[in-house]
């Protein structure tokens, strides 16, 4: 795993800064401390930073092809690698090395971009084609890997981090404020290709850039999506040994693939279904001890420390919990959200970097099971809320108008897209109105815009379920910024996370099942009584049964006691600490940030800093997040 960082300018436009890749590989350091590298011609210069995990003595990059005088930077790891390269081989090409840069560069000689189609892994990549004039981006189908790019003005610019990029004096630091109101709406630091700095996009998941050389033209291609089906087109499939069957082999191949390391290799335990069914699975297929990390806060409702060590000992490994407070927390908060150049989205991020920082100890790829949910149905409220849609538009038995006055204050839930952000949002427009003038004023377009985005993806959508079109959304949004999460909390630690649920073949399909084997009532509800819950009632009474074809295809990987347990987030008490040890930083924040000033209401703004009255921590954690970056970026609205 590693950073890549490249410049291009257009013919007469001067050379590229040899300096300015420099300063962007030290943005990177973390992501490869084991070697570096810098190629350049006339009009381009590439930058790696390698984090040795295959053949760490060879595979030195950016990689040149002398012959061809192709050239590569690459972030990733092909877990089809050998495969590839047996097949290369009958085609003629000979190696030098047991890496997969090597296989990844004689794919492109031999299949050109359609190689990308032939990869089975989790990449972000750069290629220099001379012979054509072309230099192409590449990221992988899921978006595990990040690559974000800047172009303006013949001036061309790519990193494996906004922080990457932010150090080109021909980048102005400067708010975009659609994306700010799309971080305060979802608490994502992306909509779409935007990032929250004007002008730095993000390439999307299973997207390719190609830039022409001569001409300074680029032209995205989206080269792979989910499937998304009608119901209709679905198969019809039950929930039979068969299926169990096709989904433990698929799910085991993929995870068998993926412990090819020349370097230590451990995992994250958390105590919950899917890390504990990939136990299982890197057990069944691995001769050499397998040992993994856990973490939580001391407090009580902050850990899960029970269920980590009966997973632990049903699967006879060793596992360290590694037990937080708050120390140092601020200071990690800053140095990650420096390293990133993005503000963070979820408080639990945090907590992800001291656990890598820890397992660095001792290894250097971590398997984890991020990705099950978004993949097989996990988010019970964010999703199966679909069936409180369904049933106020006549579908699925109704709803009384009573239900959903309690669930969403008021008795009709308009679109698809009203209603799923409804739901999934972390501060809504209405709040955000309120709360943040700033944003907004002058900005009347503003949530039109953020809704726009989502109403075409919506509408893309149209023929599948309710169910699956905000399966859909979620695998869009959500699985992406946590899988931004787990790459950056992890490489800020010089550690490779591999997440095995995010296979694309798996991916493919799951989509292609029957909503049913997904997430589903639990049988036996009472009719009448199932009209008068919504989906917050049939969360807090367990009614809901999610993940039955993961669950039942492994439950003898798994303890009893965790087979069955409601789904538990990664929880910190960043609410607590707002109004407690953190409350004089967040003032201070409220004091010296330009952002903050302009954004918040007065009058919202004084009461936050008021000694006496509660600090509104779903508002404190996006301010502080902004101020942060903007002491540290100089980023201005």
């Amino acid at each position: 795993m590693c950073g890549i960082s490249g410049i291009f300018r257009q013919e007469g436009l001067g050379e590229p800064d040899h300096q300015a890749i420099i300063n962007s590989l030290e943005k990177l350091d973390a992501r490869g401390p084991d070697g570096d590298g810098v190629y350049r011609n006339g009009k381009v210069i590439l930058g790696h930073k390698r984090l040795a995990i295959l053949d760490p003595k060879l595979g030195i990059q950016p990689w040149e092809d002398r012959d061809s005088g192709v050239v590569l930077s690459y972030n990733g790891e092909l877990f089809n690698y050998r495969e590839l390269r047996d097949t290369l081989e009958a085609c003629g090409h000979a190696f030098t090395t047991d890496c997969d840069t090597e296989v990844l560069m004689h794919a492109y000689l031999e299949w050109g971009m359609d190689a990308v189609n032939r990869l089975t892994g989790m990449f972000a990549f750069a290629i220099l084609d001379q012979r054509a004039n072309r230099l192409w981006l590449v990221r992988d189908r899921l978006g595990v890997k990040p690559l974000y790019l800047y172009r303006k003005n013949g001036f061309f610019a790519f990193a494996s981090s906004v922080s990457g990029l932010l150090v080109h004096e021909e980048i102005e630091p400067v708010w975009d404020k659609v994306a700010l109101g799309h971080y305060f709406l979802t608490i994502r630091n992306s909509l779409g290709n935007r990032t929250l700095i004007r002008g730095v996009e993000s390439l999307l998941p299973g997207e390719h850039l190609c830039i022409d050389l001569k001409s300074g033209e680029s032209r995205r291609t989206s080269y792979w999506q989910l499937p998304a089906l009608a119901p209709s087109d679905k198969p019809a499939k039950q929930l039979a040994a068969s299926l169990c069957d096709e989904l433990r082999s698929m799910f085991e191949q993929a995870v068998h693939g993926q412990l090819i390391s020349d370097v230590p290799l451990g995992g994250f335990l958390s105590g919950g279904l899917d890390s504990s069914i990939l136990t299982g699975s890197i057990l069944s297929g691995r001769a050499a001890p397998f040992h993994a990390y856990s973490i939580g806060y001391e407090r009580t409702g902050y850990n899960e420390w029970d269920h980590v060590r009966q997973a632990a000992r049903f699967h006879n490994i060793d596992c360290r919990i590694i037990k937080l407070d708050e120390e140092g927390y601020l200071d990690d908060w800053r140095s990650l959200v420096e390293f990133k150049g993005l503000p963070l989205s979820t408080p639990n991020e945090v907590p992800i970097l001291r656990l890598a920082k820890a397992f660095r100890g001792e290894f250097t790829v971590a398997m984890t099971g991020e990705g099950a949910d978004e993949i097989f149905g996990g988010y019970t409220v964010p999703t199966f809320c679909a069936y409180d849609y369904d049933r106020s538009t006549g579908l699925n038995g109704g709803i009384s108008p009573e239900a959903l006055r309690r669930g969403y204050g008021k008795t009709s839930l308009g679109s698809r897209r009203e209603h799923f952000l409804m739901v999934n949002s972390w501060l809504n427009g209405v709040a955000q109105a309120s709360l943040l003038p700033g944003l907004h004023e002058g900005n009347a377009s503003l949530m039109e815009e953020i809704f726009g985005w989502y109403d075409a993806l919506f509408d893309q959508l149209d023929h599948c379920s309710t169910f699956d079109a905000y399966l859909h959304v979620h695998a869009r949004v959500n699985l992406e910024g946590l899988l931004n999460r787990l790459d950056s909390s992890t490489m800020a630690a010089s550690v490779e996370g591999r997440v095995p649920y995010t296979d694309h073949r798996i991916a493919e399909w799951a989509f292609t099942l029957p909503d049913s084997l997904k997430m589903q009532l639990r049988p036996g509800m009472n009719p009448l009584q199932l009209n008068q819950m919504n989906i917050y009632d049939l969360h807090q009474h367990n009614a809901i049964e999610s993940k039955r074809l993961l669950r039942t295809s492994f439950e003898d990987k798994v303890p009893p006691e965790i087979l069955n347990r409601m789904k538990v987030s990664f929880p910190v008490p960043f609410q607590e600490w707002f109004n407690g040890w953190l409350r004089k930083e967040y003032q201070q924040a409220l004091r010296d940030s330009a952002v903050a000033g302009a954004l918040l209401d007065s009058q919202t703004r004084s009461r936050e800093m008021c000694s006496d009255a509660p600090v509104n921590g779903m508002l404190a954690w996006p301010i502080m997040n902004l101020a942060i970056l903007e002491e540290q970026w100089g980023i201005r609205l």
